[in-house]
């Protein structure tokens, strides 16, 4: 039987591993000879899902997280598929997603993206070849994330924090129990992520990373001024025991500090990065330089015009570039747009994170 939850009971993984056989099964009733493989990814699928206490009882807290691998990604049933998560989702009260299908021919050819890093190295093959991503990924993958990863990860989790600013001030409501809770922890794990990223010591599998991180501070002065050692195990705790913080109260006061410790974390990681420095989030905000050199080659143009178009913009950049820029000044400033611009921002993030 696979183990989905580390820390939790046995019950809990053996009611876990009956549902997940069930979606299986249901999954290549669907797809039959166009299914390569079905593969858990997140959380779970490393060992390591949350899990909440409700009325006295276990309860899966993370997402779902599938990767349909398949002969020809054109040739699945769409919405079958959605009508198949969307039955689970109900079930458990959690989501439930499958990625967009994947060929063989399309691992073999991953960038060295983290996603793909994390998926290769926590993952549990719920139907087909055990070694289909071991077997298949580039070495690209197989190697540690390269810097940039930070970065990007550094956007995602901004994002996130943006939407519970946005929450916190009364610009739209809460989406689910716990969303404004949720994303401060999550930002919190993601900014100790992006120094570990920044310095080569990150690893995929949660359990150890606390040590990773002392054993990094310990070395380098600049991560002890930091000083993020205790939050970051706080996050951890979160990120295994959701339910010990069901009492915990977020607000636009703690989401604020969060948004300086993010800015002053960013400054780190992308001062390594790039070898430049910013004297405060405006002047990193109105640099004019290009974040992501591989998303803005002389090929990618036609393709950024497009994006950007999609977005009622007018740019040559990948849209992701803005975002860097306004994503920093929107959580460290409140101009008195601020309300339409962050939903803005949030709708592109959305489309192309």
């Amino acid at each position: 039987m696979n183990s989905y939850a580390f820390h939790g009971s046995s019950a809990f993984n053996d009611w876990m591993d009956g549902i997940l056989q069930e979606f299986t099964h249901d999954t290549e009733a669907l797809l039959g000879d166009k299914l390569v493989a079905l593969i858990l990814g997140g959380g779970y699928g490393r060992g390591e899902g949350g899990i909440e206490i409700i009325d006295g009882k276990e309860c899966p807290y993370n997402d779902l997280d599938f990767t349909l691998v398949v002969k020809n990604a054109i040739d699945v049933p769409a919405q079958a598929l959605l009508d198949l998560t969307a039955r689970y989702a109900t079930r458990l009260k959690i989501h439930v997603d499958f990625s967009r299908p994947l060929t063989l021919q399309a691992i073999q050819n991953w960038p060295a993206w983290l996603m793909w890093h994390d998926l290769l190295n926590g993952h549990i093959i719920m139907s087909g070849p055990q070694d289909v991503l071991t077997a298949n990924a580039p070495e690209c993958v197989k190697a540690h994330p390269p810097p940039i990863e930070s970065l990007r990860l550094h956007l995602n989790r901004g994002a996130g924090l943006l939407w519970a600013l946005r929450i916190v001030r009364g610009a739209e409501p809460e989406p689910d129990r716990g969303f404004v809770v949720r994303n401060y922890y999550k930002t919190m794990l993601a900014i100790g992520d992006a120094v570990l990223l920044s310095r080569g010591r990150f690893a995929t599998p949660y359990r150890g990373r606390d040590a990773l991180f002392d054993a990094l501070a310990a070395e380098d002065s600049n991560v002890r001024k930091l000083d993020l050692q205790e939050r970051y195990r706080e996050a951890l705790v979160f990120k295994f025991s959701p339910h010990k913080f069901a009492d915990s109260k977020i607000g636009e006061a703690e989401l604020q500090g969060e948004a300086q410790l993010w800015f002053d974390v960013l400054l780190d990681t992308e001062s390594l990065r790039t070898g430049k420095a910013w004297a405060d989030p405006q002047a990193y905000a109105n640099d004019p330089m290009i974040r992501e050199p591989e998303m803005n080659r002389l090929r990618e143009t036609p393709k950024n015009i497009l994006r950007n178009l999609r977005c009622k913009k007018m740019s040559f950049r990948h849209p992701r570039e803005a975002l860097y820029r306004e994503i920093t000044d929107l959580l460290l400033t409140r101009p008195t747009d601020w309300e339409q611009r962050s939903e803005t921002a949030l709708k592109i993030w959305e489309r192309y994170n």
